[in-house]
């Protein structure tokens, strides 16, 4: 079956019909259509490209290789044969669970080790519907948040001047875990499936730090209520179009890519939530 409105017979670890994990995001963008891309949340590193009309979003790596896909309205999602979208989740459930497919709740949605989860939109009612269905590549595209607890050794620092190839005065790249941690205090971690081995936010400072797989800092992000400066000028809120022109006249190179800028001699990125309009504010800064 090729791709199209649906139904999208899952097929686990494989994609859905007529799209495969592992495709290229130019292949399937000629395939499928101009899709709407846009950031899931202000730092993250890639776009998901939103099909409206086909009832699909799909999630890439920084390869830029399809990892994750969303179906939903007006679209169908089968497994097994049965439609998972609309219907009670209750039903939906129990007629996987005779054919051998257990999901375990997880906050409004139901999730199963084959890398699916049929989310409710946050109800834990019996008879709520199916709102979407997400099919992922792997476990990894689905990690685990764990919480944890230290006292911080400063108050939280909310200003972060970017030192090239060095980081920021909180978080230098290169920097041990551990000692990130004894500085930063309490927050959550993850082990992201692309890009850094693990990850750790600090919401009191608005940072995300991404780590190599010996555990040092590979990557510094940062996102509202923090703000970043470069070369003393404020990036986050400032539109993209104007921070581009006062980074230029500076002698900053600015580089234009899809939905962000790009210093590369600064070793950073400057991310704006869609492409498409240079008056949407830098919502997210990446530092490598």
């Amino acid at each position: 079956m090729g791709a199209g409105p649906g139904p999208y017979e899952i097929e686990p670890g494989k994609g859905v019909a007529g799209l495969a994990f592992g495709e290229p995001r130019g292949g399937l963008r000629k395939r499928l259509g101009v899709p709407a891309p846009f950031r899931r949340s202000a730092t993250s590193a890639e776009l998901d490209d939103q099909y409206d009309d086909l009832g699909l979003i799909l999630s890439f790596d920084d390869q830029d290789l399809l990892g994750s896909i969303v179906v939903t309205a007006p679209a169908q999602a089968g497994f097994h044969g049965v439609a998972l979208l609309g219907g009670p989740v209750s039903r939906v459930l129990s007629t996987l669970a005779d054919l051998g497919s257990e999901f375990v709740a997880d906050d409004g949605s139901w999730a199963s080790g084959l890398g699916l989860v049929l989310d409710c939109g946050g109800s834990t009612d019996a008879d709520a519907p199916v709102h979407s269905v997400t099919v992922h590549a792997s476990a990894a595209w689905n990690p685990e948040i764990e919480l944890f607890s230290s006292t911080p050794a400063q108050e939280p620092k909310r200003v972060h001047a970017v030192t090239p190839g060095v980081g920021i005065p909180l978080v230098r790249l290169g920097e041990p875990m551990a000692e990130v941690r004894a500085r930063m205090g309490s927050g959550a971690t993850w082990r992201p499936p692309f890009g850094p081995s693990r990850a750790d936010s600090f919401w009191e400072e608005g940072v995300e730090v991404g780590y190599d797989v010996q555990g040092f800092v590979s990557r510094i992000a940062v996102e509202r209520p923090a703000q970043v400066l470069l070369e003393g000028r404020e990036l986050i809120g400032v539109p993209a179009g104007e921070i581009r022109t006062q980074l230029s006249e500076s002698g900053i190179t600015v580089l234009s890519e899809e939905a962000e800028l790009v210093c590369p001699q600064a070793g950073v990125r400057l991310l704006v939530a869609r492409p498409g309009d240079d008056g949407l504010p830098i919502c997210g800064v990446i530092i490598e």
